[in-house]
């Protein structure tokens, strides 16, 4: 059924406000409550979700070794998250020590049924019995000083409980597991059995497997972010750009000139936070302006802040205000790393991100596919720019490898390997002149790396494509609210995008700018170290 536009509306704008009045209910009975009657909570001024797991799951190992409770820590990044493993008939035991030992005082835990997790309870209260539960997730319950959450119940360390084998038991590959080897209840990629000599090394070994060689399946190399930033609102890169344009745009894409495209919301402070937060193994982070500097920005051994000036192949092509321009020239700056993740400063991660969510380890790059497909019609003087970027790319697809594609890709942080790139610049000289040469979105752009590159690198065999959990939200959209109040409530989207296509009413843009700053100011409630502080 069909709802009247007016109705829907309505509908939408009832169910938006009642996810915000729940959200900030939560918050104000929490903060209403007295500390000693509330459930145990930690103040933190900064996080980290990866260092987070990591101190929880030595807390936790530290825990056990002083109750002398023989365990096993594994700390693979290919697993979904840290396991502590002890044996079955060990599980009351470890289940009494964290509720007495004093070091767990501000713990929670939730038993959890191969990977279902139950609701968290704090580690002194009683823990809900759960018939064949497989083990517990240890979390804390981490705010910032305005008492907004950074964790959940979910995110935290599993205390695994692998059942001991009694005798000798055939293996399925023909073999047999001796007396005593140590099962686990569900498969994990990493480990799923140990036998009882490999244990007590691992006892002997700080509680952790001996040394072994990197997998095969984790990435060593590093991996670099790279942005482009511009703030439209500055005086002085206004004033360059009417002197580079002036004011007719005849020859250029009818949405070239579209203020939103150099709107500034301070999106890039959140995307940093959001690094620090869930993607604390990020090389070095560079910041690709034009003669711009945010004013908040702290630059550090990790940052650097690069000028067009410095990786444009003709820098008499400057100035540019065209982010096709822009990323045709970003695989020239000086000591990128050769596998980096290119990003507009709308896209945020929401949640732990890995290396190996973008790149394998074999050298390959990923990218991500869209259901959204390509303009299929023919070349149009009233294409929008990224409708003529698109048909140009698979224009080239079609030349040059004698087949074609189809869909768009998703906006999410891209992967790039700088080779890749740089040998396509070597094979098509000219079109990347002609790119770098136009300084406002033109019909004759490709949008290179923000979707040519991966389908040229995937018909050079050098990527293939992914998947990595997703949202996006279109300021310009009815929906754009809503998506934002789902966000906050679901928080398992690992890459977010919060784009602005074009201009939107006044009032509703003012609306809306409102209700984005509410949605990172909550998000991401703690700063990062790429932020200055006060004075």
């Amino acid at each position: 059924m069909h709802l009247p536009p007016r109705v829907h509306t309505l509908a939408r704008d009832a169910v938006i406000a009642a996810l915000r009045a729940r959200r900030r209910a939560s918050t104000q009975l929490s903060g209403s409550v007295p500390a000693a009657l509330r459930g145990p909570f930690e103040v933190v001024d900064s996080f980290d979700t990866w260092a987070y797991l990591d101190d929880l799951t030595d807390a936790l190992s530290q825990l056990l070794e002083r109750q002398r409770i023989e365990h096993l820590v594994l700390t693979d990044r290919l697993l979904p998250r840290p396991q502590v493993v002890v044996r079955s008939e060990d599980a009351v035991r470890a289940r009494r020590v964290l509720a007495e030992d004093a070091a767990a005082a501000l713990w929670w835990l939730a038993p959890s049924l191969n990977g279902l997790v139950a609701r968290a309870r704090p580690a002194r209260s009683p823990l809900k019995r759960v018939a064949g539960r497989t083990g517990i997730v240890v979390s804390r319950n981490l705010m910032s000083a305005k008492g907004l959450p950074l964790t959940h119940s979910e995110l935290g360390v599993q205390l695994k409980f692998w059942t001991v084998l009694s005798e000798p038991t055939p293996t399925a590959g023909g073999g047999e597991y001796p007396a005593g080897t140590l099962m686990s209840p569900t498969q994990n990629g990493v480990l799923d059995h140990i036998g009882p000599d490999l244990w007590q090394q691992a006892q002997a070994n700080g509680h952790r497997l001996p040394v072994a060689s990197p997998h095969l399946l984790s990435v060593q190399e590093p991996v670099d972010l790279v942005y482009t930033w511009v703030d439209g609102d500055d005086p002085a890169w206004k004033i360059r750009k009417a002197a580079a344009l002036g004011t007719d745009l005849a020859d250029y894409s009818i949405d070239a000139g579209i203020d939103a495209r150099f709107e500034n919301r301070d999106e890039l402070k959140y995307s940093l936070r959001s690094v620090q937060m869930f993607a604390n193994w990020v090389n070095h982070i560079w910041v690709v302006t034009d003669r711009q500097t945010p004013a908040w920005l702290r630059e550090d051994e990790r940052l650097t802040v690069v000028d067009h000036g410095a990786i444009f192949a003709d820098p008499s092509a400057l100035p540019v205000f065209n982010s096709h321009a822009i990323e045709s020239q970003l695989h020239h700056i000086p000591g990128l790393a050769d596998r980096y993740l290119y990003l507009n400063d709308d896209m945020l991660f929401g949640a732990p991100v890995r290396k190996e969510d973008f790149f394998h380890a074999n050298g390959l790059s990923k990218f991500f596919t869209s259901q959204a497909l390509l303009d299929l019609s023919a070349h149009a003087a009233d294409d929008l720019a990224v409708a003529a970027a698109g048909k140009n790319n698979r224009d080239l697809i079609e030349a040059d490898f004698g087949r074609t594609i189809t869909n768009k890709l998703w906006h999410t942080p891209q992967p790039q390997l700088r080779r890749v790139i740089e040998e396509f610049e070597e094979s098509h000289p000219q079109l990347f002149d002609d790119v770098m040469r136009s300084r406002l979105r033109h019909s004759d752009n490709y949008s290179l790396p923000s979707s040519l590159s991966q389908y040229y690198a995937f018909a050079r065999g050098r990527a293939v494509t992914g998947k990595v959990t997703y949202g996006y939200m279109d300021l310009a959209t009815e929906r754009a609210e809503l998506m934002l109040e789902l966000w906050l409530r679901t928080r398992d989207q690992q890459c977010l995008c919060v784009n602005d296509s074009g201009e939107l009413d006044p009032v509703l843009s003012r609306r809306k700018d409102a209700a984005l700053r509410d949605f990172f100011r909550i998000y991401y409630p703690v700063p990062s170290r790429w932020e200055k502080t006060d004075g």
